[in-house]
């Protein structure tokens, strides 16, 4: 099948996750994919590969990529920086030879008036929470619900990977990454109880040069901090998911529907995520191990201590992970397309 794919690509954000995992599944499986990205400087270190055509930015958009592109499916994550206004004047073009797919990540209703004059064949949103609003926009056959993909399980060993980083062998290692990380800062008076019990080291990766610089002040205070500035590719952060005993993702709730992609990244890598009990992490039941701000200090040492909770979530998240992984849901993506195909020729 051949896919074109409208999305951010190599970013740090929620929807290139999406398309990443699912895209590269679609590229294995012998798909032909086209990606059409942002005019933005890429924020990983990976280079785009040839498949990428990067021809749009917020109010503007080249048209030419995408009606000389041969695909049969188009898919369209929807992010607020995208050119709606744009790309409606040429969607006629688009559905004259492909069956159109909305991904909703937003989890509200954009402002963006052109929104709703969109028409999908089919919108894919996360679960429950996303259809309660779309059907107020979209007909209710057409919103399917596919679950966020997850990155397949890869376990690695622990001293290796701590060797290849050059990180100590005898300490637990809390790992935080990403960006907001001015919202950890509170945890830092508890774990610096928890390492006169525990020696132990937070290893804090960022490439965002405030949150660096706001560490690099911190860490005259708090000793145990292990500070590095890194724009990871995916082996990278499984690699040092490995080397870790946990990672902590600590998001404070939102009033719309949202998710963490940071947690369905991460999930394969074998080791217990502790999770600020917020809604981004409100889809998982046994899968992480959910905290609230006073009680992180209990749940690490149940972590260091191997307790049972902590052995029951490494298991309901390798479950999850294989229900979810992103081969699994490139396939549904797949069934999705050749369902309204077949559709699409029976009303011929």
């Amino acid at each position: 099948m051949k896919i074109g794919m409208m999305s951010r690509w190599n970013a740090p954000c929620g929807a290139a996750v999406h398309a990443e995992l699912v895209g590269r599944r679609w590229i294995e499986k012998g798909h032909k994919l086209t990606v059409f990205a942002p005019l933005e400087e890429v924020k990983t270190r990976e280079k785009d590969e040839p498949f990428v055509v990067r021809n749009y930015s917020n109010n503007y958009l080249d048209p030419k990529p995408f009606i000389e592109a041969d695909y049969d499916a188009f898919v369209h994550h929807n992010i607020s920086e995208m050119p709606m206004k744009e790309l409606f004047g040429i969607f006629p073009k688009i559905k004259e030879k492909a069956k159109t797919v909305l991904v909703a990540h937003q989890g509200r209703i954009p402002e963006d008036p052109y929104f709703a004059k969109f028409d999908w064949d089919a919108i894919v949103c996360f679960d429950e929470r996303w259809k309660r609003f779309l059907v107020d926009i979209f007909p209710a056959e057409k919103i399917h619900i596919i679950p966020y993909p997850c990155h397949p399980i890869c376990h690695g060993d622990k001293t290796d990977a701590r060797r290849k980083f050059g990180l100590p062998e005898n300490k637990r290692i809390i790992l935080i990454y990403g960006i907001s990380l001015h919202k950890y800062l509170c945890h830092l008076p508890r774990i610096e109880r928890l390492n006169k019990k525990y020696p132990l080291i937070l290893l804090v990766l960022t490439s965002v040069d405030d949150w660096f610089d706001l560490f690099e002040a911190v860490k005259h205070r708090y000793s145990f901090i292990v500070l590095r500035k890194e724009a990871l590719t995916i082996e990278e952060l499984y690699t040092y998911l490995h080397a870790s005993d946990c990672l902590i993702y600590h998001t404070d709730s939102s009033q719309y529907a949202v998710l963490s992609s940071t947690v369905h990244t991460c999930m394969g890598g074998g080791r217990p995520i502790l999770a600020h009990n917020s809604n981004f992490v409100e889809c998982f039941d046994k899968e992480v191990l959910k905290y609230k701000s006073n009680e992180i200090e209990e749940k690490l040492m149940d972590i260091f201590e191997d307790k049972e909770g902590c052995k029951m979530a490494l298991k309901a998240a390798r479950e999850y992970v294989k229900r979810n992984s992103a081969e699994v849901i490139a396939k549904k993506f797949i069934y999705l397309f050749e369902t309204l195909s077949m559709e699409k020729e029976g009303k011929r």
